[in-house]
């Protein structure tokens, strides 16, 4: 049994985020409790059933003590936001408010959205030493509670993007307490990680859809009949809703755009190149010193 600071944790949003840390959480520390929050009884209803939490609510209480079990001097009352990125800003300053009208330091609150700028701007106004921003870089093709898994972020890195304000044991806590979970806490500036995402997580998506557009349009039916392993990866990305991606293309657009921008005059140079003797040798060079640099997991 693994031991933690958090003595209660409370999930808002039962999706494959959210139901994948309550169940890891429940899991890896089996002495926690571990309340719900969903408005869709039916996602409350498969967690009970599940064993995976404690109790359940359909919205956030008016008194947040009323959720809260009885705590040590030492426990920590974690939240964890894990609603859709827009619906996460009207969550976090419903949970300002109550803090502001009945400070409790043992709460401290986190999310998990794609993109960090404008929650962590927020948080930093609101709760500057109880929000901190975070990301876990883990996830499928498919949302809702039925895929959650208690192993989704088993080897995973989960960003963290602290502020000066933010207390050291704060953020000690929140990455022992991922850890736990298998996850590998890594820090960044909420800038940066926007920037970052819209290379490293942002493009695959919309490259998976861009193949999968460009496949419509050119006799799909027997694309797909012919199609090899190189393309099995790509139409796992294309399983993705819309749902899940809407709000983190706009919201992260002039990063995103930045990069489309790299990518296109790429696109044009690689016209080019195909023409030439020996024309893409160097990038499949770089390729390959790219790749081994993503298997051994080290800077290059």
């Amino acid at each position: 049994m693994q031991q933690t600071g958090v003595l209660q944790l409370t999930v808002i949003g039962l999706g494959l985020i959210g139901g994948s840390i309550a169940m890891a959480a429940k899991e890896r520390y089996p002495d926690i409790h571990v309340h719900a929050i969903d408005p869709e009884s039916a996602n409350l209803q498969y967690a009970l059933k599940h064993g995976f939490v404690d109790t359940v609510g359909l919205s956030i209480p008016k008194n947040l003590s009323s959720i809260q079990q009885a705590q040590t001097t030492t426990g920590t009352h974690l939240i964890v936001i894990a609603c859709h990125l827009q619906d996460s800003y009207a969550v976090l300053e419903t949970l300002a408010d109550q803090l502001a009208e009945t400070p409790d330091p043992t709460v401290i609150i986190t999310d998990v959205g794609s993109c960090k700028q404008s929650i962590a701007a927020l948080g930093k106004k609101r709760l500057p030493a109880q929000f901190v921003a975070g990301h876990p870089m883990a996830g499928k093709e498919f949302s809702g509670i039925a895929h959650a898994t208690s192993l989704l972020f088993a080897g995973k890195s989960y960003i963290f993007c602290p502020h000066e304000q933010t207390p050291a044991d704060v953020l000690d806590l929140l990455t022992q307490f991922i850890k736990g979970l298998g996850a590998v806490p890594r820090t960044l500036d909420a800038v940066r990680h926007d920037k970052y995402m819209a290379y490293v997580s942002h493009l695959p998506q919309l490259n998976a859809v861009l193949i999968a557009q460009l496949m419509h349009q050119n006799e799909p039916g027997h694309l797909v009949s012919y199609h090899g392993a190189g393309l099995d990866g790509q139409m796992r990305l294309a399983a993705s809703p819309y749902a899940m991606w809407g709000d983190v293309f706009l919201e992260n657009a002039t990063h995103v755009h930045q990069m489309l921008d790299e990518l296109q005059a790429l696109i044009e140079t690689l016209k080019l190149k195909i023409k030439e003797p020996d024309g893409l040798k160097q990038w499949f060079e770089t390729a390959n010193i790219t790749h081994e640099a993503f298997q051994k997991g080290r800077l290059i």
